[in-house]
């Protein structure tokens, strides 16, 4: 195993909102007046290419495709109209969770989202500099069926 990601990234954290577009918070019957979020270790990168693996006896795993921002630079106390000067690009993100564990964890996600591998990322970054993040669309595939779509 190596200590950095086929991007080359190396993070020191993983930033990940709750309820951050609207059919799913159309799904949950309400829209938050702000967002909230949690941490996932590094460790929910799949390393090497690896698989995601399903933990033994989850009954309820879950996906969400996702556009994940990569920061290219320590960030703290930086302005909304200062933001994409510290992303570095965008790329597609895989978040799952084992919904069995989400009870437990009573909001931290750490169990639910947090296994090792539970945060694929595609393999192409897309540079922040050329793409305006409102303009980017999502589709998600299984076995090559689309599922979602942004």
């Amino acid at each position: 195993m190596t200590d950095r990601h086929p991007l080359g990234l190396r993070p020191t954290k993983i930033v990940a909102v709750h309820v951050n577009y609207r059919s799913r918070a159309a799904e949950r019957g309400r829209t938050p007046p702000v967002p909230s979020y949690f941490l996932n270790p590094p460790s929910t990168l799949p390393w090497d290419g690896a698989d995601l693996v399903r933990p033994q006896g989850c009954r309820r795993m879950v996906y969400e495709g996702e556009i994940a921002a990569v920061l290219g630079k320590r960030t703290r106390g930086v302005t909304p109209e200062n933001a994409l000067d510290h992303v570095a690009g965008f790329v597609a993100a895989n978040d799952a969770g084992v919904l069995d564990l989400r009870e437990v964890d009573r909001g931290s996600n750490l169990r639910s989202k947090g296994q090792d591998g539970f945060t694929p990322l595609g393999s192409v970054m897309i540079g922040a500099t050329h793409n305006d993040p409102a303009e980017l669309v999502l589709r998600s595939y299984v076995n090559g069926e689309r599922v979602l779509s942004r």
